[in-house]
């Protein structure tokens, strides 16, 4: 008997339907819509940043995070919905941070031409960040 509970033990940790030693939540995505707005996030929940951009026009997203250490950034991704190949269509570009720990943060974009040092940026987002601490 305790040998087939070893077997079933390890048949169900190698395909993932074992309760995981940390639990993922759901992302919490936010777009252009939710500026000003708050996302509230638990420790290792994702937060995924979806913002419009046209890379053609020469205006990128550059943003800061302040406040405390609570984002982590994963990964930085540019996606264009334009199913024939277009140049110059319109995409998205996609932050994906991961929270490490409690406390607040605040993420400010600005979408600006980088040469253009003494123009206000054409779009602004600012998302306010609250970790809760881990249960």
């Amino acid at each position: 008997m305790k040998r087939f509970l070893i077997v079933v033990s390890s048949v169900l940790a190698l395909t993932g339907c074992a309760p995981s030693l940390f639990p993922v939540e759901m992302p919490v995505t936010a777009s252009l819509s939710d500026s000003g707005g708050t996302a509230s996030l638990v420790p290792y929940q994702p937060l995924v940043v979806r913002l419009p951009t046209n890379p053609s026009t020469g205006y990128g997203w550059r943003y800061t995070v302040t406040g405390d250490d609570v984002l982590l950034l994963d990964t930085v991704s540019g996606e264009s919905p334009a199913p024939n190949g277009m140049v110059g269509a319109p995409g998205e570009q996609v932050w994906s941070f991961r929270a490490q720990g409690a406390g607040r943060a605040v993420l400010t974009y600005m979408y600006a031409r980088s040469w253009e040092k003494n123009t206000p940026p054409a779009k602004t987002f600012t998302l306010k960040v609250e970790v809760a601490p881990g249960q």
